[in-house]
């Protein structure tokens, strides 16, 4: 009986939370009108100049994928909570600003965008559709010919849509940095 009871509360507490989650607001479908943004991390991503790096598109290994975050849904904070989480000081791994993208120019680059909220609410993910980088390949294997440059197409496309913007003030726990307007 009591098995039972317990089964029933976590039954009904699941079906509150998912019936009372913000994220059950955010669409499914990530429309081209919107702005996804891409937490940027020091030294991996930007060069010394304060320069997005092709690096700051590398897809999440044996994934075509590279993920972003919904800005019209999260919203500045939470982006930036976010992003400072992902840090890993014992990898000099340090958050320096976001590169704010339209979906539509993404798009119109032949890539698809779309919502991963598996991993977390407002998780996007850029899509590549290089098949070759999904395939079982060892870690330091090399990609073909043709799929190594359409990989660095793809990631010249991405730089060339991204407006990067500099946090201003890292540590901070809010954004103060310049107003997130894609290129």
């Amino acid at each position: 009986m009591v098995r039972l009871v317990r089964s029933l509360l976590r039954t009904v507490s699941k079906f509150l939370n998912s019936l009372f989650s913000l994220c059950s607001l955010v669409p499914l479908h990530v429309a081209d009108n919107e702005r996804i943004i891409r937490a940027i991390y020091s030294p991996y991503h930007v060069s010394k100049q304060n320069r997005l790096k092709h690096q700051a598109y590398d897809p999440t290994p044996k994934t075509d994928e590279i993920s972003t975050m919904r800005f019209e849904y999260m919203g500045q904070r939470f982006c930036k909570r976010k992003a400072k989480s992902f840090e890993d000081p014992k990898v000099k791994k340090e958050y320096r600003g976001f590169a704010i993208l339209s979906v539509r120019a993404i798009r119109k680059a032949k890539m698809q965008v779309i919502d991963s909220r598996k991993w977390y609410c407002g998780r996007a993910d850029i899509k590549l559709l290089i098949g070759e980088l999904i395939q079982n390949r060892e870690p330091q294997e090399p990609l073909s010919a043709e799929a190594g440059k359409r990989l660095k197409d793809l990631k010249n496309a991405l730089l060339a849509a991204s407006k990067y913007l500099p946090d201003p003030n890292p540590r901070a726990s809010s954004w103060r940095g310049g107003k997130f307007k894609s290129n």
